[in-house]
């Protein structure tokens, strides 16, 4: 008897379809990995420009609580500025900061800022939070999404 006959019978190798269907699974595996990984890249920019709009968000919100009431009381009521050209032109490509300032009192005032940026699949985000500013000195911050 041949040996290589008993070995390369029809039950020997691999058939085209059982070839095909790996080829698939594998297709569908590197392509579920490839998805993961460009899922991670979105979350991670994202998580990235959140902690850039909020830090801005509180520099914002610390200059005016160093203002004095005089400043504050001239601020408009509504103002947006482009971060590209400011102090943080670094980190803060494509920020846009919005405040918007409102009178709660005649000597408290309700001073909000929002940062919006588009994300690197093309979607709008934003941070904002409000801080509340008084005559004599009250400071008071909170956040929202």
């Amino acid at each position: 008897m041949n040996p290589k006959r008993s070995i390369l019978g029809a039950n020997g190798a691999f058939t085209l379809v059982e070839v095909l269907l790996a080829a698939v699974v594998m297709l569908v595996g590197v392509v579920g990995m490839i998805d993961a990984i460009k899922i991670g890249s979105e979350m991670l920019d994202l998580s990235r420009r959140q902690t850039v709009a909020i830090q801005i968000i509180h520099g914002e919100i610390d200059r005016v609580r160093l203002s004095s009431w005089t400043d504050v009381q001239q601020l408009p009521a509504t103002s947006s500025y482009d971060l590209s050209n400011t102090d943080f032109q670094g980190i803060s490509q494509g920020f846009l900061c919005t405040r918007v300032v409102a009178d709660e009192r005649t000597d408290l005032k309700k001073i909000t800022y929002t940062v919006t940026w588009k994300g690197n699949t093309g979607r709008s985000y934003s941070r904002s939070s409000s801080t509340y500013v008084g005559k004599n000195g009250l400071y008071v911050a909170y956040q929202r999404s």
